[in-house]
């Protein structure tokens, strides 16, 4: 499939953690050069979340290089060696085998961003699903993701027309639910992002706009 880049932006999201609004978070995207950064904060409560994707560009799309998380002041680090074929838990220690077009916990949305750009056919009618291999700081896993159809979402500027899609289970026991909606209005950049952990709590980030 074709993988088109979409262009780099600084998106800043209104933040909620079972509907109450906490400090604004952050979406940096650049490229170019055949390279690429990409920067996700959010802060809950008082604590300051962040996660940090870099590496090279290229006609399959992203492929990360490092990986970091930083939370609560502590910094957790996954490295994709391609010299050597293995994906590098550093933190934790001990690494996996680095398939082909892996991706990390972040880095898998603008990958998906790209498909979606560059095949809008695919994602005519719900059904479409991706598979994708993607690494935390742990651990390496599958990841599919299906698109479930059109909805409109309330955005800081009005109610946009967005794809939704949705991780699918990952296991019969797995009951943590991420879910990205798309709007080709913000060049198919996320306009809405939901996580709902097993314990029932909701955790949004709703586009308010684009910062200069």
């Amino acid at each position: 499939m074709r993988y088109a880049p979409p262009p780099s932006a600084t998106l800043r999201y209104a933040s909620f953690v079972n509907g109450v609004e906490n400090p604004d978070g952050t979406i940096r995207w650049q490229h170019g050069g055949g390279r690429y950064q990409l920067s996700v904060e959010t802060r809950m409560l008082w604590f300051r979340f962040a996660f940090h994707s870099t590496g090279a560009l290229g006609e399959q799309g992203l492929a990360p290089e490092r990986y970091v998380e930083e939370r609560r002041k502590r910094s957790q680090v996954t490295r994709f060696d391609r010299a050597t074929g293995a994906v590098v838990f550093e933190s934790r220690g001990g690494q996996a085998p680095l398939p082909e077009g892996a991706q990390d916990r972040f880095s898998v949305f603008l990958q998906l961003v790209g498909l979606v750009r560059g095949n809008p056919q695919r994602y005519a009618a719900p059904g479409a699903t991706e598979t994708f291999q993607v690494a935390d700081t742990s651990d390496l896993e599958p990841m599919r993701v299906q698109y479930v159809g059109e909805e409109d979402i309330e955005t800081g500027a009005g109610f946009v027309r967005a794809k939704h899609f949705i991780r699918l289970p990952r296991r019969a026991d797995d009951r943590r639910r991420v879910e990205v909606w798309l709007a080709e209005s913000v060049g198919w950049m996320p306009v809405k992002l939901r996580q709902t952990e097993p314990d029932g709590t909701q955790i949004d980030l709703v586009l308010r706009g684009a910062e200069p």
